[in-house]
């Protein structure tokens, strides 16, 4: 899913730190206020939780807007050895019908026959979401870098957020023909339109979970013929995830392999992630230590639910963790403590309750790709139990199921 930025030539006026006095031989000609506006389909990229376009049009104390750096070269190109001297952090919010920013920025105009150069001034934009003022706190955006005297790519530090409810999307901007930044852009050579393209910078995983009963899958991403029987429930208790995960990286908003994030990630440790019982949704939630009595909710049915909200899987942000992207191959351990529990008149106390812990490794030989959704779906069944792993892009998931071992 992706989010769109129009940076467009809207008011006349002339650029004054371009402005010089008739013996420079640098003439001034009517120019043209950098201007913002922008389309947001439904993505995640502001505040935590689902983002739409009303959603981003919120203010800045709610959680909307983005935010640009500017470096303006002179009728040089863009190196890392510019400064952001056009605009810094530049935060765009929107106001009634259109987006607005202070203070205003215009093109640069050097042209006419008796100009001081040949060359054509240029500005190379970068952008990100969401917005932050000032980069602070525990998680999500921390840090920009370079200084606003200092040389260097914008970059953004961002540190791992491990609730999901919480989790801030991270995005940058890209030219959408070529993946890369909108550098070296020109007033005459666009027509005053700059387009930006926000990519999601991060990957992502969701745990959902379902049984199968009765008979052996017959493929991957198959569903059980038959539900669970009336007389047993499958409740659950907690969900851990194991792996190695850098714990913050830095995205150079100035990245060099298409569409594609450039992040330099944080040395990476183990990390387990754990869905305690206290997160389980209501109708999956076992009574800690195992059921004392025959449970009345749903439990696992032959239908996959997300973990979190017992419903069916939907793209909601709030059940996924986020993670810096990694290219090498990376393993998984996922364990899950479950009680399967069957009414009996015969034994004591009516039921039955039997507890099962059981784990399994899963590699991902090429890492997780940023943009990219890895759903991980845990399939139950009454003597085994399979572990599946779904992996698309950010709008429609496409199944992959790895089995575990047989639960004795």
């Amino acid at each position: 899913m992706k989010k769109f930025l129009f940076i467009a030539a809207t008011a006349a006026a002339v650029l004054s730190a371009c402005a010089q006095t008739e013996e420079t031989h640098k003439v001034n000609a009517q120019g043209d206020a950098v201007g913002f506006g922008v389309y947001v389909p439904q993505t995640k990229a502001g505040a935590a939780g689902q983002t739409t376009t009303a959603s981003i049009q919120r203010s800045e104390a709610n959680g909307g807007g983005f935010g640009v750096f500017a470096y303006y070269t002179n009728d040089g190109d863009y190196s890392a050895s510019a400064k952001p001297n056009f605009m810094y952090n530049q935060g765009v919010f929107y106001n009634a019908s259109k987006w607005e920013y202070t203070p205003i920025k215009y093109w640069p105009n050097e042209y006419g026959t008796g100009a001081h150069s040949t060359g054509t001034d240029k500005v190379s934009f970068f952008g990100y979401a969401p917005y932050v003022a000032t980069a602070s706190g525990p998680y999500g955006i921390t840090a920009f870098a370079p200084a606003n005297n200092a040389a260097g790519n914008p970059t953004v530090t961002y540190v791992i957020d491990p609730t999901p409810s919480t989790a801030v999307d991270l995005c940058w901007a890209v030219k959408s023909d070529t993946g890369l930044p909108w550098i070296n852009q020109t007033k005459q050579s666009t027509s005053g339109t700059v387009a930006f393209l926000f990519k999601h910078a991060l990957a992502r995983f969701n745990v959902n979970v379902r049984g199968y009963f009765d008979a052996v899958r017959s493929a991957e991403g198959a569903v059980s013929t038959d539900d669970i029987d009336t007389n047993t429930k499958i409740t659950i208790e907690k969900i851990e995830i194991k792996g190695t995960f850098a714990p913050s990286g830095t995205l150079n908003l100035n990245n060099t392999t298409a569409n594609t994030a450039l992040w330099t990630p944080a040395t990476a440790a183990e990390t387990t992630l754990t869905i305690p019982n206290a997160d389980i949704a209501a109708s999956l939630k076992a009574t800690v230590d195992g059921e004392t009595s025959f449970p009345s909710i749903a439990g696992v049915t032959k239908t996959n639910v997300n973990v979190f909200t017992g419903a069916a899987p939907a793209k909601t942000d709030a059940t996924y963790y986020t993670f810096i992207p990694t290219t090498t191959s990376t393993t998984l351990n996922v364990k899950i403590t479950y009680y399967v529990t069957t009414q009996d008149a015969k034994l004591d106390g009516g039921i039955s309750c039997v507890k099962n812990v059981i784990d399994k490794d899963i590699t991902f030989a090429s890492g997780f790709t940023c943009g990219l959704n890895y759903n991980l779906n845990i399939v139950l069944g009454m003597t085994t139990v399979k572990l599946e792993a779904t992996v698309s892009d950010w709008a429609d998931p496409t199944d992959v199921d790895i089995d575990l071992p047989v639960n004795l």
